[in-house]
């Protein structure tokens, strides 16, 4: 095939006035061009067509800008009669413009409703001046345009590790069935729904397809009649360790609705077109991102979308840009892309590697909400989740017996197991004891990387007043008026040197035993200082210590 040049082509007919003898001057006061005053009458029509990239997405969404440049080097002023039209070889497909012009700058543009069925592949872009009536000379000009038609979109965008990681993330009750798990650390990040026989861009209808909104269901993926997991169609969460500068994959279509309905190529990639690559909104566009049709094209972000623990819902935006002749590269009109994708800013995973152990989607999205990027460290995190487990959870201590609802262990104090679906269900109500507060404070760390594991004080010792979780005052947490413990749960990341407990607040003053109470959070505390203002009965020891709690459904 021969090489298509993509400059400007100038051509101008044969002046009417026979050679050129160089223009002819007439006196004149008003719109003199020159020092003596006079005006010129010599007409050398000289259109130029400016395209706003070498490239139009035929269903674009918003129209293609053109700008024809009307110049007259023989200085006359006045309305130049002016015609551009887009065609396809001899084919006039749309009038653009058909009009008298004073010399400068027109603007036009190129609806997609006049391309949006037709074939992808060259077009051209032709405009012809003419010139004012008289005229002592006139020269008319033409002047044209290669405009490549394509169809510009991708399908799939997948979101990886980068610089940094992407965890793992599992549903735990697929189609509502408890411990019927799905792991989604390594599916795709967003995917349209194709169907059979139908174009990549396009749906049945002709509609242009859209990216789906981030899947809603915490606890199950979408699955079919079946009950199978449906993978098309579904944007999943994504959990990437802070500071990750993720890589974006993305799909370009193949495929897209053409004449008549009938499939055909998007022309991305095709020998006569010129290049087209993708520009990822806040990312420098580079020459390695240059899309052909069905070829995947990786980018990497510049800056992270989690610098810190939160939940994101981030909009990925890109674009299309074109090369011209001369190097430079320009936007494609109404080719700009979107999908939302609720991202998991966390500091890894310190739970487990298989389910149940896997974080849990629901885990991981209450947490982070939690913390919402107020940290970006362990010690942060913590101190945030104790604070949504006793503020914000709406649990309350078992004033009647201080029983455990959710935590059992395994004849002793040590292998602590947590049904944490029943939790999460709150299948038991929302009363808990110290070690129901030990198990959901070590779980919900651990699945967003910031360790913990819990500690047992025993035992039989006496407790200074305290504000138990769900109370409005200092005192006992019993009804009783009890001011003891036979044994309390607490978390660790340093065998008890260092303690955090969601099930109750201290006395932060120099007399925590006596009234006035000032509530302080147990969020980091040093264990010697967290035994004094919890009891300061020499009775109370870390008996238990550096234990870990197994993840139940």
């Amino acid at each position: 095939m021969r090489a298509v040049s993509w400059s400007v082509l100038l051509v101008f007919a044969a002046g009417c006035g026979g050679e050129d003898a160089g223009p002819v001057q007439a006196v004149g006061s008003s719109g003199s061009s020159g020092s003596s005053g006079t005006v010129s009458t010599v007409c050398r029509a000289e259109p130029l067509v400016q395209l706003a990239a070498p490239v139009a997405d035929a269903r674009g969404r918003k129209p293609f800008g053109i700008v024809v440049d009307l110049r007259d080097s023989g200085g006359m002023r006045g309305p130049h009669p002016l015609k551009v039209v887009f065609s396809k070889g001899e084919t006039v497909i749309k009038v653009l413009g058909d009009s008298a012009y004073e010399p400068g700058p027109v603007t036009l543009a190129l609806d997609p409703a006049v391309t949006r069925d037709l074939e992808t592949g060259g077009y051209t872009v032709t405009a012809t001046a003419g010139c004012p009536a008289g005229a002592s000379e006139s020269k008319p000009g033409e002047a044209k345009a290669p405009l490549y038609l394509a169809r510009l979109g991708m399908t799939q965008l997948d979101v990886r590790a980068g610089d940094g990681a992407r965890v793992e993330l599992m549903y735990h009750a697929v189609d509502k069935q408890v411990g019927n798990v799905f792991p989604v650390g390594t599916a795709v990040a967003s995917r349209m729904a194709i169907g059979a026989g139908e174009a990549d861009l396009d749906d049945a209808n002709g509609a242009l397809r859209t990216f789906p909104k981030p899947w809603a269901d915490l606890d199950s993926p979408p699955v079919d009649d079946n009950g199978v997991v449906v993978e098309d169609g579904v944007t999943f969460p994504v959990s990437l360790r802070v500071g990750t500068k993720p890589d974006l994959v993305l799909s370009p279509a193949k495929t897209a609705q053409g004449p008549k309905g009938q499939l055909q190529p998007t022309g991305l990639g095709d020998a006569a077109a010129p290049p087209v690559r993708v520009a990822v909104e806040g990312t420098p566009a580079a020459d390695s991102s240059i899309v052909k049709a069905g070829e995947p094209v990786t980018v990497r972000m510049a800056a992270s979308p989690v610098p810190s623990v939160a939940r994101v819902e981030q909009a990925f935006r890109w674009h299309f840009e074109a090369k011209a002749a001369d190097g430079k590269w320009s936007e494609v009109p109404g080719s700009d892309q979107e999908v939302t994708v609720r991202l998991y800013g966390v500091l890894g995973n310190t739970q487990g590697t298989a389910a149940p152990e896997l974080p849990w989607v629901a885990v991981v999205d209450d947490a982070t909400a939690a913390v919402k990027g107020t940290a970006n460290d362990a010690a942060g995190t913590r101190a945030a989740l104790v604070r949504h487990i006793y503020e914000e959870m709406g649990l309350s201590y078992d004033r009647a017996q201080g029983a455990s609802h959710y935590t059992a262990y395994a004849g002793s104090y040590s292998n602590a197991s947590f049904r944490l679906a029943r939790f999460l269900k709150r299948s038991s109500g929302s009363i808990v004891n110290c070690s129901d507060c030990a198990s959901i404070l070590s779980t919900y760390s651990n699945m967003v990387g910031a360790e913990l594991k819990y500690t047992i004080i025993l035992s039989g010792f006496n407790l200074n007043p305290i504000l138990g979780i769900g109370a409005t005052t200092f005192g006992s947490p019993f009804n009783s008026g009890r001011l003891s413990f036979s044994y309390h749960a607490v978390t660790s990341d340093d065998a008890a040197a260092t303690i955090y407990d969601a099930t109750l607040a201290v006395d932060g003053d120099t007399a925590p035993a006596e009234a006035p109470y000032m509530k302080k959070l147990v969020q980091g505390m040093s264990g010697t200082e967290y035994l004094q203002r919890l009891s300061g009965d020499p009775r109370a020891k870390y008996t238990y210590v550096d234990q870990t709690t197994s993840v139940t459904f």
